[in-house]
């Protein structure tokens, strides 16, 4: 009997001790752990400083951080095997295949890294999703998952921080000159801050030395602390183009046309530690976005706004809002002619809409489409005139014909097929269809 009893201890010691990728928790095992619409269960046998999920229901965060990330954790019995469980509101309405997200590593200082991102070899085991290609082949993305469990293989990572080798790194880079008066301030963006725009610093003296050569283009240097295997860019970070818009592009003397710098993929990190990039010709290098750009109007002007409004306005009353007054709101007074006034000072290129009082729920919206209307810049629509003798810039918007509508009185066009003679009306606010000599409601019934 004692022989029997240490058996079967042996067994389940086995079981608890040495289960792998051949033996792969059902959905029964993890049914503790799926206390969200979706679940997440992976295989690794290298996973060192903790694993996280990252995706659309955070909306992608970029900070190195823990920040609305989630922590996968071990599933009891099954050694190596990770599981995490989410909600995740975003559904279909998320970008290129429904709900996404992915497991990454944390570096060797415990924070959030994309370098330690989901290898490309990953397996689907079992549940719904579909594993793609990511980044130039080194990387896998999960995208259209689907509620219910979801277990993967995870046979590799992008890289791999259990064996990281750290360095300081220093980075030059001669930036092509924009025109003869303008250089463009690089920008260096990478797994080490988190993909975020990190200005470079202007080497002067070198700077200097390059024109006494009569070489193009300015000297920019930037240090910190990496991985081996890291991956970085460089884009802009001057005040105009400062976007991914604006990244390094070369001539490709073949073909005669300039393309994305290193075909636009990322750069890598290595065993060496000072690196330059030469780029300075710039018949051979250049910006995406590489004009000068127009000066920026930094002038307050006094400005008079005018605003002829949907019918049924607001009992609230109306308020123009904008960066001008940091999204709070601005009173405008109706006057005896139906139209709303408001003055005040403003720069040209600061965004402004209109809403009711104190309320986004209420704002004028396209009949079209029911969204609200795009931001718009003083700069814009400005005309120069007088107001009670005073120069001053107006604007005058008569937003009160059919295309616009407050959102609370908007209804949508659903059910109504529009022929060559079918026209739209708007009636105190509300949107009509004629057709046939007939009026129709927006959802296709005759009402008169």
């Amino acid at each position: 009997m004692k022989k029997l009893f240490a058996f079967v201890a042996v067994a389940l010691f086995s079981v608890a001790t040495f289960a792998s990728r051949e033996v792969v928790p059902s959905d029964d095992d993890l049914a503790s752990y799926a206390t969200g619409t979706y679940t997440m269960c992976i295989y690794n046998e290298s996973a060192c400083n903790g694993i996280v999920l990252n995706g659309t229901y955070a909306g992608w965060p970029n900070a190195a951080d823990h920040a609305n990330l989630l922590d996968f954790v071990a599933v009891d019995g099954f050694q190596d095997w990770y599981v995490v469980s989410w909600n995740d509101e975003t559904g279909a309405e998320a970008k290129d295949g429904g709900v996404q997200a992915k497991p990454i590593q944390l570096d060797g200082s415990g924070l959030f890294n994309w370098d330690y991102q989901l290898g490309p070899d990953a397996e689907l085991i079992r549940g719904t999703a579909d594993l793609l290609p990511g980044n130039n082949g080194t990387e896998v993305d999960i995208k259209n998952i689907q509620p219910g469990i979801v277990v993967i293989d995870v046979k590799s990572w992008k890289n791999n921080p259990c064996t990281a080798v750290y360095h300081t790194y220093k980075v030059s880079l001669v930036s092509p000159d924009c025109n003869d008066e303008d250089y463009v301030v690089p920008a260096i963006s990478g797994g080490f801050n988190g993909w975020a725009q990190e200005a470079m610093t202007l080497n002067e003296l070198k700077t200097a030395e390059r024109q006494n050569d009569n070489l193009p283009g300015a000297v920019f240097e930037a240090s910190f602390k990496a991985a081996e295997g890291s991956e970085f860019k460089f884009r802009s970070a001057a005040e105009w183009g400062a976007d991914w818009s604006n990244e390094l592009k070369e001539y490709d003397a073949e073909n005669d046309e300039w393309k994305a710098f290193n075909g636009g993929a990322n750069l890598v990190l290595g065993a060496e530690t000072e690196i330059m990039y030469d780029l300075g010709d710039p018949t051979l290098y250049s910006w995406n976005n590489c004009e000068k750009p127009e000066p920026v109007d930094s002038t307050v002007y006094y400005t008079v706004v005018l605003l002829n409004a949907p019918a049924n306005g607001p009992a609230a009353g109306v308020e123009i809002i904008g960066t001008f007054d940091g999204w709070a709101g601005t009173a405008m007074e109706l006057l005896n002619t139906g139209w709303y006034f408001a003055q005040f000072d403003v720069m040209g290129f600061q965004e402004f809409k209109f809403r009711e009082a104190g309320t986004w729920d209420n704002e004028i919206v396209y009949v079209e489409s029911g969204e609200g209307l795009a931001n718009m810049k003083f700069e814009q629509l400005w005309q120069d005139d007088t107001y009670k003798g005073t120069p001053c810039k107006m604007i005058e918007l008569d937003l009160s014909g059919e295309d616009y509508v407050w959102k609370a009185n908007y209804q949508g066009i659903e059910n109504v097929v529009l022929t060559e003679k079918a026209q739209k009306v708007m009636v105190d606010g509300v949107m009509y269809i004629i057709r046939d000599n007939k009026m129709f409601n927006v959802q296709g019934t005759q009402v008169r």
